[in-house]
């Protein structure tokens, strides 16, 4: 039983490294401390909108390991979307 409990640990700490370093392709100058400010609360906020989410129903939370990281990284465009950034596609 220690063993799957060390793995979902490992699970969950890789799937949450794996989106916080998603950057969304965008046009303006992604050096920019404003922009850097602005993509980090989108990440922040993103990450944790999506988990609230996916925690309200049960097959959303069983389905979560395989969508998180596409829903997280959709979040991730639209939350930087709304704050003027153009993101093409």
């Amino acid at each position: 039983m220690g063993g799957m409990k060390r793995m979902v640990v490992l699970l969950g700490v890789l799937a949450v490294a794996g989106c916080y370093g998603y950057e969304p392709r965008v046009e303006t100058d992604r050096s920019a401390p404003k922009y850097q400010a602005d993509l980090l609360s989108c990440q922040e906020s993103s990450i944790d909108a999506v988990n609230k989410r996916n925690a309200k129903t049960g097959l959303a939370w069983l389905s979560s390991p395989v969508r998180r990281t596409f829903q997280i990284r959709e979040a991730i465009r639209t939350c930087v979307r709304g704050k003027g950034y153009v993101v093409p596609g």
